[in-house]
């Protein structure tokens, strides 16, 4: 109780007596915005900015996409993702690295007309390098319009014209090298499938011919309808043979020699027709079965068949993704280009000042009012 009072005490007369109000307002408010108004009027370096704005083109087809389009947004193709690379790369470590093996950044952003708050100073950390790059590089990318708008800043008017030479050059490296990668990772996919369908072709062509040297035989399919076809005509010839011996035997006996000489010719067809039939079925022993030729030979067929496919197929996949691979092509289209600039555009003074202000005249209101909280607060008390 001894404290709240003792804090009562304190707020009220703080509260009451004007004076203290009026240091207050001049130590929150006037003194800073009168540091702020000597600092941006006599020794805040001036910054030339220079404005460029460009685009990353291809000529890739666009899909359509009906989320996108019942948003009101324009649909999403490799350019747009490559174009929101861009923008972080520009925002990057990397980016500064490269380009500081052409230009000396350190002795840009430590120009000697910079003052002591606006320089970069000696020997920053990588973090402290990134941060002031984001400072004095900005980009912006505007989906609906597919623009990158880029800013840089530095203390003389061909500093900061180099400076966004060298980030326009940058991000064309970036661009063609993405572009680049992806074509060759398609082309380089494609030609794989089309080099494994043509070793499946080569392998598939060589038991082929393997099995042909071993059976002596150039197709089992066809040899076996050219017998198909022997037999056929055999019977037939049997039939005729049969039919002329009955008429025959009607009015002869057997040991007429018309008889005898047909009777021969039936036993002859008879016999060639087993014999065909033998080298079919397997039961020959002079030479093998075709029916167990045909056992190995169709897996050869089928493989064959469908090996050749693949091979067709991965050949026409081929000459799509080489198609596909001359759209994919993208580009940084630049159509404002870098120009020296008469002079130099910041620090906005008078904004800076005025905001200043304005933080301050809120700070000490803030102030102001959570002291008349919490005096109100104590009396409750």
């Amino acid at each position: 109780m001894k404290l709240q009072k003792k804090y009562k005490i304190i707020l009220n007369k703080f509260w009451k007596n004007r004076n203290n109000k009026q240091r207050s307002f001049s130590l929150v408010v006037i003194l800073p915005t009168l540091l702020a108004g000597i600092y941006y009027s006599f020794f805040a370096a001036d910054l030339y900015v220079v404005e460029t704005r460009f685009a990353v083109k291809g000529n890739e087809m666009q899909q359509i996409d009906l989320l996108s389009g019942l948003a009101g947004m324009p649909p999403r193709t490799g350019s747009t993702t490559d174009s929101y690379i861009v923008q972080d790369y520009v925002q990057s470590i990397d980016i500064i690295h490269a380009i500081n093996d052409d230009l000396d950044l350190y002795s840009i952003f430590n120009h000697q007309d910079a003052d002591w708050f606006s320089k970069l100073g000696e020997q920053p950390t990588q973090e402290e390098l990134l941060s002031y790059w984001r400072k004095r590089v900005t980009v912006s990318y505007d989906p609906t319009t597919t623009i990158i708008t880029l800013k840089s800043r530095a203390f003389s008017s061909m500093e900061a014209t180099l400076l966004a030479e060298a980030v326009l050059n940058q991000s064309e490296v970036l661009v063609n090298n993405l572009s680049e990668v992806a074509r060759t990772d398609d082309l380089a996919f494609a030609e794989n499938e089309v080099a494994r369908a043509e070793a499946r072709v080569t392998t598939v062509r060589v038991a082929m011919n393997d099995f042909r040297n071993e059976f002596k035989d150039l197709d089992p399919t066809q040899t076996a309808s050219a017998k198909m076809m022997l037999i056929g005509e055999l019977e037939v010839q049997l039939s005729k043979a049969h039919a002329e011996l009955n008429a025959l035997n009607s009015y002869m006996n057997d040991q007429a020699p018309a008889v005898a000489n047909l009777t021969r010719r039936v036993e002859a067809l008879t016999l060639q027709i087993q014999v065909e039939k033998q080298n079919i079925t397997g039961d020959s022993k002079t030479q093998p079965a075709l029916s167990g030729l045909f056992e190995d030979y169709e897996p050869l067929l089928v493989e064959r068949t469908f090996a050749e496919k693949a091979f067709t197929s991965a050949l026409a996949s081929l000459e799509a993704a080489r198609i596909e691979a001359s759209r994919k092509h993208r580009y940084l289209a630049t159509f404002v280009v870098p120009i020296n600039p008469d002079e130099a555009i910041e620090p906005k003074r008078v904004k800076s000042v005025v905001t200043v202000l304005i933080a301050s005249l809120m700070s000490w209101a803030i102030g102001l009012l959570g002291l008349g909280i919490i005096r109100e607060h104590i009396g409750w008390v």
